[in-house]
């Protein structure tokens, strides 16, 4: 995986600053700026696999954007379920388990906080397995254009199995893009919105990358 040539691309593109500016804007719009950016990242990976020599997307066609968004939220979601429904029962418990305590049925509450505690490894480790399972998923999709296809466990993991390494490195690599998008908050206020696009572009190269790799059928 070529590490450097995802983090300098992007500066290849004669129109990066442009990119970069116009997609920033476009995060401040609540809900939709969010679908946007999960497009451009699955539009960049799309563009890397299959060879563009300009592969930073354009804001020229946001509708194509946004189907590709809207496509990769739904995957996201579906494949957090899991996540989704473990989050609710830890929060249930501890909301029930607090109250029983504040009214005194010790035992009762010492019994539901126990099981708080042992929810919450469990989250931690489903999330470990959902988070490369889902990446997988797009890939899927970007490869079929089939919301079924990326929804089919099995050859997700599969396509997992084919390269856990590359895959590994990709789920970290991943991390540290979303730190690098996030620094923007903490020396640039609402530069966040800024480095936030040239992050997605960066994992968009690596995951692209991923998806010109061969894959099992």
């Amino acid at each position: 995986m070529d590490m450097r040539r995802a983090f300098s691309y992007v500066f290849d593109d004669d129109e990066w600053l442009t990119v970069i500016l116009l997609g920033g804007l476009i995060l401040f719009v609540p809900i939709l700026g969010q679908i946007v950016l999960i497009g451009f990242l699955c539009e960049t990976a799309r563009n890397v696999a299959t060879g563009n020599s300009r592969p930073l997307p354009k804001w020229n066609h946001l509708g194509e954007t946004f189907r590709l968004g809207l496509s990769g939220l739904l995957i996201q979601l579906v494949y957090a379920l899991p996540i989704i429904l473990l989050a609710c029962v830890f929060g249930c418990l501890l909301i029930i388990g607090t109250a029983t305590l504040r009214q005194s049925s010790t035992v009762v509450g010492s019994v539901i906080m126990l099981t708080f505690l042992c929810i919450l490894p469990l989250l931690s480790l489903v999330s470990l397995v959902v988070q490369p399972l889902t990446l997988g998923a797009m890939v899927r999709y970007l490869q079929t254009g089939s919301l079924g296809a990326a929804l089919r466990v099995g050859a997700v993991a599969d396509l997992l199995r084919s390269d856990m390494g590359g895959w590994l490195l990709l789920w970290l690599l991943q991390i540290l893009c979303v730190m690098i998008g996030s620094l923007g908050s903490v020396f640039f206020g609402i530069g966040a919105a800024f480095t936030s696009i040239y992050a997605t572009a960066v994992f968009g190269h690596l995951l692209g990358q991923m998806m010109a790799r061969p894959t099992p059928t």
